[in-house]
C-alpha cells in the first residue's frame, strides 16, 4: 500500500468535531460522574440528581433537568421558592470573607405574567444575606448591602413576552443576545438557569385558538403540522424545541412555575403513606418534557375555635 493510500485510509478514520462540541462532550461526561448543583438548594438538587441519573444512560449525552414548581393554591410559595433559588444563584460565594454559598452566575428569566417583583426579590436577597452573617460579624452597612444586591441583579436578564408567539420569538433570539458580550455585563459569568415565571400564562389564549382553528393562522416560518394537532400543543412543541437549544448551548436546567386549576388530593398507600395528586392542565408535550414536578402547598394552620 502506497503512502498516499495509507494516508487516505487514516484520514477517513479521523472524526472531525468543532471545539465547542468537544468541550460540551467533556462537560457532559463530567456531569454524569458528579452530583450537580442545579438550583443551589441542596434538598432540591438531591431530587434532581436522582432523576437525572436515572434518565441518563452512560452512552448518551447528559440531559439537563426541567423543574416545574406548581402552586396547589394561591400564595402557595412557588414564587417565593423561585426568588430564593435566584438569590442563591446570583450571589457570590464569598463577599468580604462572608460565606454566602452563592454561585456567582447569570440567569435568563421569562416573566410571562408580568408580575415578577424586583422589590420582593431584593427583600428576599437582603434577608438571605443577613441569615448568612455569623453572630460575631456586625451587620453590613446599608450602602454596602445595596451595592452587593445591585451588582448581583445586573446579571438577571428578564424578558416580558406578551403572548405565546412573542415568547417563541424571544426564545429564538435570546441566545444571540446572551452570546453578544457587548449587550450586557454578564460575559464573565456562566448562565446557570433558564427560568419561566408562569409557563401556563398563555394556555387559555392558545386553547381559544384551538377552538377558532388557530393552527391556520400560524406564521409561515413555523413547522407545518396536520390540522389534527391542536394549536396549543404545537405552540408548546415550539417552546420546548427552543428551550432544548438553550439547554444545549448553555448546559443549564429549566425552572418554571405554574398554577394548578384543580385542588390537591392524596392517595393513601397500604403502608400508611400519602401520595399527593395534582393533575396538570398543561399540554402533553410539556408534561413529557418536565423531569421533576414539585408541588408547593401552604402549611395548614388550624383556626381558632369560637367562644
Amino acid at each position: 500500500m502506497s503512502a498516499e493510500a495509507l494516508g487516505t485510509n487514516l484520514l477517513r478514520e479521523v472524526k472531525v468535531e468543532a471545539l465547542d462540541e468537544l468541550f460540551r462532550t467533556l462537560r457532559s461526561n463530567n456531569l454524569r460522574q458528579e452530583n450537580q448543583t442545579y438550583t443551589n438548594v441542596p434538598a432540591i438538587d438531591k431530587i434532581l440528581n436522582i432523576f437525572t441519573s436515572a434518565q441518563n444512560h452512560p452512552n448518551n449525552q447528559h440531559q439537563h433537568p426541567v423543574l416545574e414548581l406548581v402552586g396547589s393554591s394561591p400564595c402557595s410559595g412557588k414564587t417565593q421558592l423561585l426568588y430564593h433559588i435566584i438569590a442563591r444563584l446570583l450571589l457570590p460565594h464569598l463577599y468580604k470573607n462572608i460565606d454566602l454559598a452563592g454561585k456567582n452566575t447569570a440567569i435568563i428569566l421569562f416573566d410571562l405574567r408580568s408580575n415578577f417583583s424586583l422589590l420582593r426579590l431584593r427583600d428576599i436577597i437582603t434577608n438571605y444575606i443577613r441569615s448568612c452573617l455569623p453572630q460575631e460579624v456586625p451587620p453590613l452597612e446599608k450602602e454596602t448591602l445595596s451595592t452587593l444586591i445591585r451588582d448581583s441583579l445586573h446579571h438577571l436578564h428578564i424578558f416580558h413576552p406578551q403572548s405565546s408567539a412573542s415568547f417563541v420569538s424571544t426564545l429564538k433570539n435570546v441566545e444571540e443576545y446572551i452570546l453578544d458580550i457587548r449587550a450586557h455585563i454578564s460575559a464573565n459569568r456562566t448562565v446557570s438557569a433558564v427560568m419561566i415565571s408562569g409557563i401556563d400564562a398563555f394556555i387559555h389564549q392558545d386553547r381559544l385558538e384551538d377552538v377558532d382553528g388557530g393552527h391556520q393562522h400560524s406564521p409561515p416560518s413555523s413547522t407545518k403540522t396536520p390540522s389534527s394537532i391542536p394549536y396549543s400543543h404545537q405552540r408548546f412543541r415550539d417552546i420546548i424545541a427552543h428551550l432544548r437549544n438553550l439547554q444545549h448551548t448553555f448546559s443549564t436546567p429549566v425552572i418554571a412555575t405554574s398554577s394548578a386549576l384543580s385542588s390537591l388530593s392524596y392517595h393513601h398507600l397500604s403502608n400508611g403513606q400519602q401520595v399527593p395528586i395534582l393533575p396538570s392542565h398543561l399540554p402533553p408535550p410539556w408534561r413529557n418534557y418536565v423531569t421533576v414536578r414539585l408541588i408547593c402547598e401552604r402549611e395548614r394552620v388550624r383556626k381558632f375555635q369560637y367562644g
